[in-house]
């Protein structure tokens, strides 16, 4: 046997070890790959069922960081059958980046494409319980302080420049998942799932991230904030989205405050 390289032997005993081959085929196919590889067996176990271990921990690894970010998809599906998705999954998107945290990324899009068998519902659920994650892991930014719009003089408003925090997440959703996600956390069964329109924020707020449902207009001002825009230029645009009755700079004003209460914009 050719002596390999540090390097060269720790890169191929790690193709191995994440190769769902190595768990899915035969032992004898994984004794032949091992073979050439330094590798000791003993009277217990031979080289290939050590590797074969090592393959098994591996995916248990990520298995239980899919379960640490989708909770609630995991009460939803049950033990078994979100192990099963989650052996699926890292199969067609196997972890490709040194940590953990982006190994999810893919998973809502994965339910979505019908790859294991799963209701409508399960790909939202996912999709929320990921922006989550985003929203968490978000850089963490200074927000505007109600204080700061009480001394800002009356001039200074229009110029106003209204950022929302880099944690926020906006979803457009054909179920509630958001109601779905409590029921579940909290024990129950997720109960009669309907089709019903729903429109979610996402965002952290010091420590916490939180979920809120929100009218079309609100979310329709978040995605045109993401322009970014001042306050003259949030009145403009909501002068011509508002019913005629409808004072803009009102609408634009109690739009504000909230989103100051909730801290979901950067300071100026």
């Amino acid at each position: 046997m050719t002596a390999l390289r540090l390097p060269e032997l720790q890169e191929r005993l790690r193709a191995l070890i994440a190769d769902p081959e190595t768990l899915a085929g035969p032992l004898s196919a994984l004794e032949a790959k091992v073979a050439a590889l330094p590798i000791r067996g003993d009277a217990r176990l031979s080289s290939a069922e050590r590797v074969r271990i090592y393959a098994a921990m591996y995916v248990a690894r990520l298995r239980d960081a899919l379960a640490d970010d989708f909770p609630a998809l995991r009460h939803a599906l049950g033990e078994e059958a979100f192990g099963a998705l989650a052996q699926r999954y890292v199969a067609t998107h196997p972890s490709d980046r040194p940590s953990l945290r982006d190994l999810g990324r893919h998973l809502p899009g994965f339910l979505r494409r019908g790859e294991v068998a799963a209701v409508p519902w399960h790909a939202e659920l996912a999709q929320l319980e990921w922006a989550m994650v985003g929203a968490f892991d978000a850089l963490d930014q200074r927000v505007l302080a109600r204080e700061q719009l009480g001394v800002l003089a009356p001039e200074a408003w229009p110029e106003l420049r209204i950022v929302p925090v880099d944690s926020l997440r906006l979803l457009a959703l054909t179920h509630a998942v958001d109601a779905v996600r409590e029921r579940l956390l909290a024990g129950h069964d997720a109960g009669a799932i309907t089709a019903t329109r729903t429109l979610l924020r996402v965002w952290r707020q010091d420590l916490v991230v939180y979920v809120r449902a929100i009218p079309q207009l609100e979310m329709a001002a978040l995605r045109w904030l993401h322009r970014g825009s001042t306050f003259a230029d949030l009145c403009g645009w909501l002068d011509s989205v508002i019913d005629a009755d409808q004072d803009a700079t009102h609408v634009a004003g109690s739009l504000l405050a909230r989103w100051v209460e909730d801290g979901l914009l950067v300071a100026a």
